[in-house]
């Protein structure tokens, strides 16, 4: 008996221990995990948005969790988590902010510990799902991801919350657009300025492409970019779809970006693919199937972009930071499912992380995870505590050791874990309706910033 109380007090001891351990490597080692959020749902007038939050924590524990609107009477309630389930919340259609504005309507969620964030703004036939990061990352200078689109009745749209009083944000306009906000004409070269206090959020919008333009602030802000219903140049099909994301400041820019096109669709023209700069004459080179091309693009917060055929992989690097977005093709066909147009920021090679909670923030649809992993680690990776299956077929992305596939999964929470220092991996989770779509990352680190941006065998 005395042996047994030893032997449960040792395992108590290192349950803590492993507990406490893994809280401090959290608070320590930045990233897409945190206690503290803000976000905004932006509308484009079909309304009949359905606006959700999706939460999980990768802790063993229950987590309180709450959601309200600071400025405003309408939310303002708790909630619990728990590891392994999936937190639903469902709010008001009215939350969602339409064309060129100032609003009160931030949703602010905190958290007792450490919580995984995603936000889904959904409509029939539209809408769009997208990991939202903590306060605790942001920054001030974020440059905007946006659309030409083919139909031109719906606007380009770019968001930002204060999360200090007295921000003021300063507006550099990308070439060819034009805003109006109170009843002054904004161009290109012009410079929209608007103060905030905290919570407060600006949103504008612009039947022009509003990419490229840049976004800084004298205190850290949360900013959100896409296009209310586009179509991208490189689709044959009309539909159109929402497309939207959480920006990445330009300190967590990096040199080394794999995008891969959905392998999971049959049909379709792929991606378009975006490379942003953060500085004048950057040079990019770009691997496309063992196809190398290099790019030299003048001017700070400009982009080159490409075609990326379905299924394929690119790898793009250059010799100074930049950003690569994603932007499916409409009506691209999986089976019985058609997707639509949708907007993915992938992380950075040397962002990818060891361990990953997420959600599939999108309802009734058909939902996977594409995968990147290292070739020679695969053993060491699991899905909900599981090996991975070895019937899945993985494809080799060339000039490096990485292979990608696509994973379905169920409804819900899950946890994905590579268990080795050589091993980290990354993914974004999809979702595929009836001419609907999402795509979004599932997490990334935040510890490294452009400074040291190519340092991927870190502890964090």
């Amino acid at each position: 008996m005395f042996l047994l109380r030893i032997i449960v007090a040792l395992l108590l001891i290192l349950l803590v221990q492993i507990t406490v351990s893994g809280k401090l490597l959290y608070e320590e080692c930045r990233s897409h995990m945190g206690k503290e959020f803000v976000l905004i749902f932006t509308d484009n007038s079909r309304h009949n948005n359905l606006l959700r939050l999706y939460i999980t924590t990768p802790l063993n524990e229950s987590v309180t969790v709450h959601v309200e609107t600071p400025l405003l009477s309408q939310i303002n309630q708790d909630y619990v988590v728990t590891n392994g389930s999936e937190l639903f919340i469902e709010l008001p259609i009215d939350l969602a902010i339409l064309r060129t504005t100032k609003s009160n309507k931030t949703i602010l969620v905190t958290a007792q510990n450490f919580i995984v964030l995603f936000a889904s703004n959904m409509q029939n036939n539209g809408g769009d799902s997208y990991i939202i990061y903590p306060i605790s990352v942001l920054s001030t200078e974020h440059v905007s991801v946006n659309l030409k689109s083919k139909s031109g009745s719906y606007h380009s749209v770019t968001s930002v919350i204060a999360v200090a009083d007295q921000t003021v944000v300063d507006i550099s306009l990308s070439t060819g657009s034009v805003v109006v906000f109170d009843g002054t004409t904004y161009t290109s070269g012009s410079t929209l300025s608007v103060s905030l206090n905290k919570y407060e959020v600006f949103q504008f919008t612009s039947s022009d492409d509003l990419s490229g333009t840049i976004l800084t602030s004298n205190y850290p802000i949360a900013a959100f970019s896409g296009h209310e219903l586009g179509n991208p140049e490189i689709s044959s099909e009309t539909s159109i779809d929402m497309i939207y994301e959480m920006l990445v400041p330009t300190i967590y820019w990096s040199m080394y970006y794999i995008a891969i096109s959905n392998p999971v669709f049959d049909s379709g023209e792929g991606d378009l693919i975006q490379v942003f700069t953060s500085e004048d004459n950057t040079n990019i080179m770009i691997n496309t199937s063992g196809t190398l091309d290099q790019i030299s693009v003048g001017t700070k917060a400009s982009y080159h972009q490409f075609d990326l055929p379905l299924s394929e992989a690119a790898v793009i690097t250059a010799d100074k930071p930049v950003l690569v977005s994603q932007i499916s093709a409409s009506k691209q066909l999986a089976g019985s499912y058609t997707g639509d147009a949708r907007l993915l920021l992938p992380s950075p090679v040397n962002a990818w992380l060891s361990e990953y909670s997420f959600n599939t923030p999108g309802e009734n649809m058909y939902n996977g995870l594409v995968l990147f992993a290292n070739s020679i680690s695969l053993i060491n990776i699991t899905l909900n505590e599981k090996s991975l299956n070895s019937s899945l077929q993985w494809k080799k992305i060339e000039g490096t050791n990485f292979i990608y596939t696509s994973i379905k999964l169920s409804e819900g929470a899950h946890t994905l874990t590579c268990l080795s220092a050589a091993s980290k991996c990354w993914g974004y989770v999809y979702g595929i309706h009836s001419l609907e779509e999402y795509g979004t990352s599932i997490g990334r680190s935040f510890s490294q910033k452009t400074e040291d941006n190519l340092n991927f065998n870190r502890k964090c």
